[in-house]
């Protein structure tokens, strides 16, 4: 789950970007006629596996889709030490600075680049359950800094280094998560099913961040991160063992760089890559800064940040569902859109979060980033998945390569203006406005800037935020639900009338 004061870094997907992580979250992508082929071939064989599903609805789907959940259950407890306030602390603790904590947070997005290299590795070992659990396992590297929290002489660079070696190993396996996903999940069940499991993983990261949050500041230093650090590798070893009742099918044997020049050459899906790398560009400007300012300069204790990620966890477990149906009823497109305008508004709140209105700051952003980082982070998943023309891993290393290279220099812009602001405090009257709000201000105005970007990018099913609202109001009053754009129209049908949508 992303909020804006503990926002992944992407594995989804990243984050997670996630997002994208994706969020799945995550957590990519309907474009022209390019691999017309492989789309009628992936058409007849849907429609089979369909038929198979009926005449067998307890087949290995459910025991698929079992496995996938519990993996991200347990993979949930992991991130948090990876994309929270947890982390942060943990960070400050081996004494990086606003640029070194810049840079770190650069590495879930930087080492995207590394999927470029996934598909290829499919190729020749096709079993992607086996190569998940292998770089899944990446994960256990942490423990390695377990004996320097007991040492005198901590130096930044060595956590930096097994961070890194980690995040690399979480880049592998980022993608071919998604190449399960895709073969696995058909496509008029995604948004329902991710929106479920991203249900039960914010449920689990609600636990997790709270328990880890009372060891963090409750147990004296540094027994308390060794603790943190142990219950996460603990939940990776269960994340790992879940995965073994996935039943997969044999992964399509392609010619790699065929693929890329195909993924390149699809203009809609680069465009949602342009977007992509956009909106991670600005997104990682400022978000690893938001945890920093709540800890290093307003000094406030790890629970209580924990209690507004927990409450933007239980709106996000309520509306991860919600906007699973409506992405699967209005268009995933849509779902981003209003997902993006609601998390745009977020970073402004922050000019409240002083000493004297933190409080209600921690409120509006536990509220808007519950609501607006589960569509988003639902949205980056299946999105990518729909404007990709066939599911060729290439099509997600390609996204989550451009995503990660925008984040990456997003994070190490980003620490160094973070520095800049930090430098200077001043008073409006009685009012205090720290130089890091000052950014967090500009932060939500570059928001709202990319989201045209994605309007731009054509998919199967699009209403505007405007018309999908007034359709959700209409169901619950009983009334008749307005009839759904199609095939990418630029005016909507309502009754008789046409009229042009405002996107």
């Amino acid at each position: 789950m992303n909020t804006d004061s503990d926002l992944p870094n992407d594995d989804l997907y990243t984050e997670k970007n996630g997002e994208m992580s994706e969020i799945l979250e995550g957590p990519l992508f309907t474009s022209d006629h390019i691999a017309s082929k492989v789309s009628a071939n992936d058409e007849k064989t849907s429609s089979k596996e369909n038929q198979n599903i009926k005449q067998n609805p307890k087949g290995h789907g459910d025991k698929n889709e079992r496995a996938l959940t519990f993996e991200g259950l347990f993979s949930a407890v992991y991130l948090v030490i990876t994309q929270t306030v947890i982390f942060t602390s943990i960070a400050l603790y081996f004494g990086l600075n606003e640029v070194w904590l810049g840079i770190a947070s650069s590495f879930p997005m930087a080492f995207q680049v590394f999927q470029i290299f996934a598909p290829a590795l499919i190729e020749r070992i096709p079993k992607r359950k086996y190569l998940l659990m292998f770089f899944n396992s990446g994960r256990f590297l942490w423990i390695l800094l377990i004996p320097f929290l007991f040492s005198s002489n901590r130096s930044p660079k060595i956590f930096v280094l097994v961070f890194a070696i980690s995040q690399i190993f979480a880049a592998f396996s980022g993608n071919i998560w998604l190449s399960i996903v895709s073969d696995t999940i058909k496509p008029e069940r995604r948004g329902k099913y991710l929106g479920l499991r991203n249900f039960f993983v914010s449920l689990a990261t609600l636990v997790s961040f709270y328990l880890f949050s009372l060891i963090v500041d409750n147990v004296k230093r540094p027994y308390n991160y060794m603790l943190v650090i142990v219950g996460a590798m603990v939940a990776s070893l269960f994340s790992v063992v879940s995965l073994k009742p996935l039943e997969e099918k044999r992964a399509k044997t392609t010619g790699s760089l065929n693929d890329l020049r195909l993924v390149t050459k699809d203009k809609n899906f680069m465009k949602l890559c342009m977007a992509y790398f956009a909106w991670n560009f600005v997104i990682l400007i400022a978000s690893p800064f938001f945890a920093y300012h709540q800890l290093n300069n307003i000094k406030l204790p790890v629970t209580y940040i924990s209690y507004s990620s927990i409450a933007a966890s239980l709106l996000s477990m309520v509306f991860y569902t919600l906007w699973g149906k409506l992405s699967d009823e209005f268009g995933h497109k849509s779902v981003l859109i209003v997902g993006m305008s609601i998390v745009s508004i977020t970073p402004a709140i922050w000019i409240l979060m002083n000493e004297r209105d933190w409080i209600l700051a921690m409120i509006l952003d536990a509220i808007l980033s519950g609501v607006g980082w589960a569509a988003v982070n639902l949205a980056f998943v299946t999105l990518p998945l729909e404007a990709a023309s066939s599911s060729s891993p290439m099509y997600f290393a390609v996204f989550s390569a451009l995503g990660g290279l925008g984040g990456t220099i997003g994070s190490i812009i980003g620490g160094f203006v973070a520095q800049f602001f930090n430098s200077f405090d001043f008073y409006i009257g009685t009012f205090h406005v720290y130089g890091l709000q000052i950014l967090f201000l500009i932060e939500s105005v570059l928001r709202y800037m990319t989201i045209p970007l994605f309007a731009k990018v054509s998919s199967k099913k699009y209403v505007s935020p405007a018309t999908m609202f007034t359709n959700v109001i209409s169901v619950l009053s009983g009334r008749h639900a307005m009839r759904i754009n199609e095939e990418n129209r630029t005016d909507l049908i309502i009754g008789r009338k046409r009229i042009d949508r405002w996107w």
